[in-house]
């Protein structure tokens, strides 16, 4: 497996980062950085990276984490 794959991957994890701390009402950064850690997934069972999965589970946890925070700060208005 090309080693650029963990660069596209990574540049798109930052990028969904970046986008969910740009705006904090959007769910945009937050659906891309969730999408991202799938693919991530895939390249850890491809690769037999298999501690990447940990960490796309540790990632997509805080995403969906920030999800939930603004949705109840949204009903809170």
């Amino acid at each position: 497996m090309s080693l650029w794959w963990s660069f596209i991957l990574t540049a798109f994890g930052a990028a969904g980062i970046f986008l969910t701390y740009r705006s904090y009402t959007a769910y945009l950064g937050p659906a891309i950085g969730i999408s991202i850690q799938l693919v991530w997934v895939a390249y850890a069972v491809a690769s037999k990276q298999w501690w990447f999965i940990v960490s796309a589970l540790l990632y997509g946890g805080s995403h969906l984490y920030g999800i939930r925070k603004r949705r109840r700060e949204r009903s809170e208005l």
